[in-house]
């Protein structure tokens, strides 16, 4: 059994609105079939079904407004199958009644010892609303408890927000604070590294086994995954160590970085991490697992394939494709409509005018 819940679009978003329902209740559906398309101010996302299964306890209609974290459907093996009854989050009490909370707001209001009828809101208390009591920004914020001098994550079976980070070098040092920082409703449970004399933790988050605990921990519970290690050469390694995660049940998010510019036209698949200062313009098609480096810039109607790398300060102008598992080498140009291939590596500095073909 699956529960589908609604995924982060945006880093500064705890809601998002649903434009499309495409299944029904009781629906049988195949993996890869579009449940629902959701929508934040800066992202849309076709949400498919990670499994094959049928469709049941369906909780979204079209036009509705709902909160990170909350319930889309759940994916039952048969179409009798009981639905265990999910340990979802009780409202919080107020003098003004019952209210709802998001994930980011309840960690707040819990971290600051929040009086919560003192918050204006419509419907959902957010974290913007908390913040605007507090009158703090969010760079203001204290250390979340999975924060370096904090206590070591622990994996807590409960829960439905467990991620696990795959590597323990550079890039998962700027994974981890990505989603530090823009997914605070993620729980880091810990590093996965196949060194044998790699470090024990990383920035307060512990190594917690090899590769070969991937498959107990999404037994256990952890349902997401985030690829951290990077590739300035070649992307073969990252697309292998995708795709096996991908086998092992694992849902990658797509990971943004608050100080990113990704335009709500801009379509994306899972897994895709855009770093600080990137700018991803309208009507971009991201396929999975890339990477849009810092201060890169992505311009409109360009289509990149999967597991490519935009290295640091390469700018794409409109309309270019990329290919499958190319890099863009760090202040490439690459001029309005080329078509790039798949596993190209184009060098550091070049100014690309033509096409280029496959390797």
């Amino acid at each position: 059994m699956e529960f589908i819940r609604v995924p982060q679009l945006n880093a500064n978003e705890d809601e998002v609105q649903v434009v499309e329902v495409a299944v029904s209740e009781g629906q049988k559906v195949k993996k890869g079939d579009l449940l629902c398309t959701l929508e934040s101010t800066k992202a849309t996302q076709d949400l498919e079904a990670p499994v094959a299964g049928y469709v049941r306890r369906l909780a979204v209609e079209p036009g509705e407004q709902i909160a990170v974290g909350e319930l889309i459907c759940a994916l039952t093996k048969r179409p009798d199958e009981p639905v265990e009854t999910m340990q979802e989050r009780r409202p919080r009490a107020s003098s003004k009644g019952e209210v709802r909370t998001t994930r980011r707001a309840e960690a707040l209001i819990e971290e600051y010892d929040v009086d919560i009828d003192k918050i204006n809101h419509s419907g959902i208390i957010t974290e913007r609303d908390v913040l605007q009591l507090l009158g703090i920004s969010r760079d203001d914020l204290r250390a979340p408890t999975d924060r370096p001098g904090g206590p070591s994550a622990t994996i807590d079976e409960g829960r439905k927000d467990g991620i696990v980070v795959y590597g323990a070098g550079g890039h998962a040092r700027v994974v981890i604070d990505m989603i530090r920082e823009g997914r605070r409703d993620l729980h880091l449970v810990g590093l996965i590294d196949d060194a044998d004399d790699g470090p024990q933790q990383v920035q307060g988050v512990p190594v917690v086994g090899d590769a070969n605990r991937l498959h107990e921990l999404r037994e256990r519970g952890v349902t997401m995954a985030a690829l951290g290690i990077g590739a300035v050469t070649h992307n073969a390694l990252r697309a292998e160590l995708f795709e096996r995660l991908v086998r092992l049940g694992f849902e990658l998010p797509n990971i943004v970085h608050p100080d990113a510019t990704v335009e709500s036209s801009v379509r994306m698949g899972q897994g895709n991490q855009i770093f600080a200062g990137a700018v991803v313009s309208s009507h971009v098609r991201l396929g999975d697992n890339s990477i849009i480096n810092s201060n890169s810039v992505v311009s409109h109607d360009c289509t990149i394939g999967d597991h490519v790398h935009v290295t640091p300060g390469a700018l794409l102008a409109g309309g270019v494709s990329v290919g499958a598992r190319t890099v863009v080498g760090m202040g490439a140009t690459v001029y309005l409509g080329v078509e790039i291939g798949s596993d190209v590596v184009v060098p550091n500095g070049t100014d690309v005018h033509d096409d280029l073909r496959d390797r």
